[in-house]
């Protein structure tokens, strides 16, 4: 008797009821569009809202964007994109415009909390869920649709974008909207003009370019070509009205891109093409270098709960290329995941807009009856356990981490993460009746899991919220209305944000040379910038006065940093 037949008959009955239950759950809500997508937007909430408003900036790409937006907002220049004086041309302009709409929409201008600049990537995330039901409802699948609709609401990688004021949530909704209008050109096989479609896509597409530039067209690109290589003509892509498309994308993308070109003189593509792009595409940009394969590793982990069913049906996959809807994901896929391993810059989330098609291609396998459930093998045994792993690590880390740090135990955080644990276990057991109560039961320990880890722990640990610590330390010690700031050695962008636009980041002497001219200001210096700061207040004949010492650990330095807080008390008699 195989271990999954003995879990079986040890259960008795109530696993098998239970699996039934759930099977009929799922079919019943499926026969309505309504009920699905009542329900994904449901499971997305419930997944993205735990840690939405109560996570610190987390540096240093989500306050550079929220900063840059802070500054079109608070100096009325929405056209321009500047972090303090410095251009900031990496990336186009429309998650800019996205996070301006949400400040003065709810109204918190001039200085909205952080939570406000992440709206549009949980509008994005929820919309992205209910574009990939859309999208597979292309192939006539409504439970399929219903499972990858929630299904990728509860993968770790929406979850943390989702909560990250930055722009590939964004990009992954106008990347699925543009693939939901192209399957069905696709499967419809025809050269009739299809205008609702080619409104959509050409849309799309031109929205992915204000977003984040050619990422988003080539990720269409890929099924585009592979698709009519494979037919043998390009003839059905006439039916999204390719020219009339393509002048409805340039009237989007071109008065701003021909603007911002001649306003900045051609900086913004040679600093968005020249030195973002082609140096990423060219080599390992700023220390996220690895080598080909590095995704494969990390789809473990980003994509959980789901990529152990894809590692589980992924030989029903291949053997299925031959099906629209494989054929159709294998297309998209393949391509892009190619290009990005070979890439030397590598970055978890640049598999974002591949995870609707990988979703859809992993419940179209359980569909199939595509994994093994009742005489596994041992590799299908190993992957079973997969929705228990994840839980077991946070839990581990949410015991060590505080220890570490030197904080109290974050006991709500450890229930909530046992409790996942005993989901995961649940889902492992049902894995022996049904592999689609197993995985909704994995989406079930994965939202638990993020109510424990973005909602309960994360936000406690104060030792990581460094730039907010300083900032009200600084206010307290500086004792007037409205103090301004220096920083020497600790020059994350969050205390920008934080602080204020006009926040000095810079070395001991400069900090030094600012308290000696501020009215009213504090300056922050760490540990290695000290010597330099007391010389120069020294030489300046300045007295300074240490009001308060932040100690805490500066997650992208990956060190414990001790920062002293100091005033200035004029000079020396």
């Amino acid at each position: 008797m195989s271990s999954s037949e003995a879990i079986a008959v040890g259960d008795g009955g109530f696993l098998g009821r239970l699996a039934s239950t759930i099977e009929a759950l799922v079919d019943g809500i499926a026969r309505s569009r309504a009920a699905s997508l009542a329900v994904i937007v449901l499971v997305a909430l419930l997944c993205y809202l735990p840690g939405f408003s109560t996570l610190p900036p987390v540096d240093r790409d989500e306050p550079r964007f929220a900063q840059a937006t802070h500054q079109m907002v608070e100096t009325g220049n929405y056209f321009d994109i500047r972090f303090q004086q410095e251009a900031r041309y990496k990336k186009p302009i429309g998650i800019y415009w996205l996070q301006s709409a949400a400040v003065w929409l709810t109204g918190t201008a001039p200085n909205p909390p952080i939570w406000v600049y992440r709206l549009p990537s949980l509008a994005s995330a929820i919309a992205a869920a209910l574009l990939t039901w859309w999208l597979a409802m292309a192939f006539g699948r409504p439970r399929l649709a219903l499972l990858a609709g929630t299904m990728i609401a509860t993968t770790v990688l929406m979850g943390v974008e989702a909560r990250l004021a930055k722009t590939d949530m964004t990009l992954l909704a106008t990347v699925t909207a543009a693939h939901g209008a192209l399957a069905r050109a696709w499967l419809a096989d025809t050269t009739r003009r299809r205008i609702g479609l080619a409104l959509i896509f050409w849309a799309a597409i031109g929205a992915a370019i204000l977003i984040k530039g050619p990422v988003g067209p080539a990720a269409i690109l890929c099924p585009l070509i592979v698709l009519s290589l494979a037919r043998g003509s390009f003839s059905w892509f006439r039916s999204l009205m390719p020219v009339s498309g393509l002048v409805l994308t340039l009237l989007i993308v071109l008065p701003w891109f021909i603007a911002i070109g001649i306003a900045s003189g051609g900086a913004f593509y040679s600093e968005a093409l020249g030195k973002d792009l082609f140096q990423k595409v060219a080599s390992a940009q700023e220390t996220h270098g690895a080598p080909p394969g590095a995704y494969l590793v990390s789809f473990f982990f980003t994509v959980w709960p789901v990529a152990a069913f894809l590692a589980m049906g992924f030989s029903s996959v291949m053997d299925r290329l031959r099906q629209p809807l494989v054929l159709y994901a294998a297309a998209s896929v393949v391509p892009y995941w190619l290009a990005i391993e070979a890439v030397p810059t590598k970055l978890p989330h640049y598999i974002l807009p591949l995870l609707p098609l990988l979703v859809i291609a992993t419940i179209d396998a359980i569909e199939a009856g595509g994994i093994n459930n009742r005489k596994p093998g041992w590799v299908t045994r190993f992957f079973a356990t997969g929705p228990v792993v994840l839980p077991v690590m946070l839990l581990v880390a949410a015991i060590v981490v505080p220890i570490l740090l030197h904080e109290p135990p974050l006991l709500l955080a450890l229930a909530l993460l046992a409790a996942a644990i005993a989901i995961g276990f649940v889902a492992w057991r049902l894995f022996a009746h049904s592999v689609v109560a197993s995985l909704v039961f994995a989406g079930l320990t994965a939202m638990v899991a993020y109510w424990g880890a973005f909602g309960a722990a994360l936000p406690s640990l104060q030792a990581t919220r460094i730039s907010e610590r300083l900032v009200e330390a600084g206010r307290a010690a500086a004792a007037c209305p409205d103090p301004k700031f220096a920083s020497a050695g600790f020059d994350e962008p969050s205390l920008v944000l934080v602080a204020g636009t006009d926040t000095l980041l810079g070395d001991g002497e400069r900090a030094a040379n600012f308290l000696a001219t501020a009215p009213c200001g504090a300056a922050f210096i760490e540990g290695r910038q000290l010597a330099t700061f007391n010389g120069r207040a020294d030489d300046l004949g300045l007295v300074v006065e240490q009001k308060a010492l932040v100690s805490g650990y500066n997650i992208n330095g990956g060190r414990k940093l001790d920062i002293r807080v100091f005033v200035s008390k004029g000079k020396a008699p």
